[in-house]
């Protein structure tokens, strides 16, 4: 199947709309006002990142938008954006940390309060990996999902080249 933009856009919108997206601080971008969405398109280029299609925001300085091509992210002092089709695996910053202490013997392991959890961490094919932020609890996880979806979508792409 091939993965256009017009496809990766709706998926995104139908995945929002499964967790009552938009929000407080979650906006469709196409619905922002032309100085808001002035506001952030100062800081990356449309054509490199594909239509953007959602916005987290969690303050001027702190904010996540998807595009039909990259997730781009502004974390107060850097940009940071990665390619939709090279996401390989999505985790909360935390949880990862967390598991990875306790498989080294470092802590007991215990039930993690997700709701406190406002970092979304994305790993590409090469290894390469990049904080999100967002609002704590249903937002992280609203964007995780989606996320998810996206890695669902490269591994069923990677598989299917596999067999060609």
């Amino acid at each position: 199947m091939q993965k256009t933009e017009e496809f990766i856009e709706n998926r995104i919108k139908w995945r929002a709309s499964k967790h009552d997206l938009p929000n407080k601080n979650v906006h469709l971008f196409e619905n922002l006002t032309a100085d808001k969405k002035a506001e952030y398109l100062t800081h990356f280029n449309e054509n490199d990142c594909g239509k953007i299609i959602l916005l987290f925001t969690v303050s001027k300085k702190h904010w996540t938008a998807i595009g039909t091509k990259k997730i781009i992210g502004f974390d107060g002092t850097e940009f940071n954006s990665v390619e939709l089709n090279s996401i390989k695996d999505v985790d909360s910053k935390n949880r990862k940390e967390y598991f990875e202490k306790a498989e080294a013997g470092e802590t007991k392991l215990k039930k993690i309060k997700k709701r406190n959890e406002s970092e979304l961490l994305i790993t590409e094919f090469n290894g390469k990996e990049t904080i999100f932020i967002t609002k704590k609890g249903s937002d992280l996880f609203s964007l995780w999902n989606i996320m998810m979806m996206i890695e669902q979508l490269n591994k069923k792409t990677v598989a299917n080249k596999e067999l060609s």
